[in-house]
């Protein structure tokens, strides 16, 4: 029977929270009538109560669909109801078992009234477990450890339905009861018994999440340390500190040291020390990179620190890993260079602090300075040549040498070839003999490389002839080295009086030599050298660096450098040939005049204002200008075309 209640209050809220308690329901449970709202009296001298009903709602009992045989889950269990010759279908799912008369069923099913059906859900223990995997070219065992479940199922209840899909719920938790010993042991199966990390396996063996643990590590190996060599310079330009380091070749600026000051600090390398896998097997270090410094005349190496000898200019060069280290003097000269000065050739730095009048030469193996301007004369600097005025139909040369050690090179390379087969050629002659090489007199061996010469490696004496010469004719402009290899190579080969050197072993050490000149001088080198001027008229400029003219431009001029090229105003006729980067203000002329402009693939073009006559080339890919073109950028896109925008 429903039970039901009316409740005067204050309030409505009122009233119906202490009619739900007196039935002791929830709002869910009634059903709820406002019988009267509070308020008062008609001429308001009473106060009006608030009258609720609230009746108990009966449970709705679900009807079974008429004429139908059905099938649900109710509370748990499986019910079914039947009509004549109808009969309802079930469908089990995972996580279930269905038995109908004994017999579980796994499909699709249709039931019959006279079945006797079991349907309940599954609980499910998954044990936990670990795979062990080598990583790191096996100096690292990962264990990937997946932790146990308890999967706790329940039936969900459904509406009758004539084909019913059992669904269930499912709860999971994590358990882990794995041990350390059995990571211990699948580790040894594998062959692994050093390097354990047992802290790691027992923090695995208690992992309630899926995670990886390096439950075994090999020994790392340490690597080599490069030698290295830290700067100690106070550039102008950067206002580096004194101890801060400094990679010299980024740098623009020309500092000057004075007497008995640091130069630089030379680390030398570090062997690094070889680790061992999980498996005891080596894993060597790639072997330290060297530095080989070689300390000009003017510094003075102690205790792996380079002091400056003298006041000047510190030249600090890289070729791959050889640097040279030294201090250039200076050589001031205030007035013009003239027939009366004379030429001038010196071991260092020059400032000139007038003009170079015609015909006249300056050769420095520093930097040169010219404060006024050049008129038809020669000016070869090796650093750098900084001319503060013009430059009228003159030759201007920065590090020239670059080309004469290019052309060397390749000589050496044939001439080490020849030394390799005469080397080889001379033991099989004396093995013949059954005697040794090392032990043969300096007369002998002379005569019988004289007859090896004649005989069998002719091209080899004009060759070596040839490399010599070039060698003496370029003496002033090239580095000891490569002064002594040619000197060597003239006593044992040239001078038929000298035999004292005539030695397998000097041969020996001849070719080693040169196999280390060659494979230094192969390395890219980093220049730091830079022509400069204001202005440029009718003249051949060249550097193995950079090329600046600052203001005034250039007309009808041939210009050539390894790097970049920027000149500030006009650039009309001649050439400008640079291996990187051109910056041009202006190019061409209204009037057509040719002017042709040129970088290597990787190369990029700019220029401010191109007229018509300005022909631009990157690589093999060339375009000429027929109209006024502002704000030029020409480069090889990624299929080699040249892109203009």
């Amino acid at each position: 029977m429903k039970r039901s209640v009316t409740i005067q209050a204050e309030t409505v809220e009122q009233a119906l929270e202490q009619a739900l308690q007196v039935l002791g329901l929830t709002l869910d449970e009634v059903s709820v009538r406002v019988n009267r709202p509070a308020g008062t009296s008609m001429f308001r001298l009473k106060k009006v109560l608030a009258e609720v009903s609230v009746t108990e709602v009966e449970e709705k009992k679900e009807k079974i669909m008429e004429n139908q045989s059905v099938v649900r889950i109710h509370n748990g269990q499986l019910e079914a109801h039947f009509e004549d010759q109808k009969y309802p279908m079930i469908i089990p799912s995972a996580g279930t078992e269905l038995r109908i008369n004994d017999d579980i069923v796994a499909r699709r099913t249709i039931l019959l009234p006279t079945d006797q059906i079991v349907c309940k859900a599954k609980a499910e223990k998954l044990d936990p477990q670990f795979v062990i995997q080598l990583k790191d070219d096996d100096m690292i065992a990962k264990a990937i450890v997946t932790p146990g479940k308890t999967i706790t199922r329940t039936l969900m209840d459904t509406q009758w339905e004539t084909v019913l899909n059992i669904q269930v719920t499912e709860e999971t938790q994590n358990f882990n009861e794995l041990k350390t010993e059995s990571f211990v042991d699948e580790l040894r199966k594998m062959g692994i018994e050093n390097g354990l990390c047992m802290d790691a396996i027992k923090e695995a063996a208690n992992s309630l999440e899926v995670k990886e643990f390096v439950v075994a590590k090999g020994t790392a190996p340490i690597e080599s340390k490069d030698a290295a060599l830290v700067i100690h310079l106070k550039f102008d330009k950067e206002q580096a500190e004194e101890h801060e380091r400094v990679d010299y070749r980024e740098q623009d600026p020309i500092p000057t040291v004075q007497a008995g000051q640091l130069i630089a600090t030379y680390s030398p390398p570090v062997e690094g020390i070889a680790g061992k896998s999980l498996f005891d097997e080596e894993r060597p270090v790639k072997p330290p990179q060297e530095i080989i410094m070689q300390s000009g005349r003017h510094v003075k190496v102690f205790q792996n620190k380079v002091y400056a000898k003298i006041d000047g200019r510190p030249v600090i060069e890289w070729r791959g890993k050889l640097v040279k280290i030294d201090v250039n003097r200076e050589y001031r000269h205030s007035a013009d260079v003239n027939l009366e000065s004379g030429n001038i050739y010196f071991d260092g730095d020059v400032w000139i602090g007038g003009s170079i009048h015609p015909s006249m030469f300056i050769a420095a193996s520093g930097s040169i300075t010219i404060i006024k301007n050049s008129t038809k004369a020669s000016i070869r600097g090796t650093k750098s040549v900084f001319i503060k005025g013009s430059i009228f139909s003159s030759t201007v040369t920065v590090g020239i040498q670059e080309k004469v050690i290019s052309m060397l090179l390749k000589d050496l390379e044939e001439v080490l070839s020849y030394l390799c087969n005469i080397e080889l050629a001379l033991v099989q002659i004396f093995t013949l003999r059954g005697e040794k090489a090392e032990e043969i007199a300096p007369f002998i061996l002379k005569q019988a490389i004289q007859l090896l010469l004649e005989q069998k490696y002719s091209d080899f004496m004009q060759l070596n002839k040839q490399f010599i010469q070039v060698v003496k004719n370029h003496s002033r402009r090239l580095e000891k080295e490569w002064l002594e290899l040619s000197e060597r190579l003239y006593l044992l080969f040239a001078d038929p009086l000298r035999e004292e050197q005539t030695t397998i072993s000097y041969l020996r050490q001849l070719i080693d030599d040169a196999d280390v000149l060659l494979q230094i001088y192969n390395e890219e080198s980093w220049p730091e050298s830079v022509l400069q001027a204001s202005f440029a008229l009718n003249s051949i400029l060249y550097s193995n660096g950079k090329i600046h003219i600052m203001s005034k431009g250039v007309y009808n001029c041939s210009i050539t450098a390894l790097h970049d090229i920027a000149i500030k105003g006009v650039c009309r006729g001649g050439e400008v040939i640079g291996r990187r980067h051109i910056d041009l203000d202006e190019t061409g002329s209204a009037a057509g005049v040719k002017t042709n402009i040129q970088t290597d693939e990787v190369g990029e073009i700019r220029i401010g204002t191109a007229h018509p006559g300005t022909v631009i080339q990157i690589g093999n890919q060339r375009y000429e200008f027929f109209a006024l073109r502002h704000h030029v950028t020409a480069m090889l896109n990624s299929e080699g075309f040249l892109t203009i925008t």
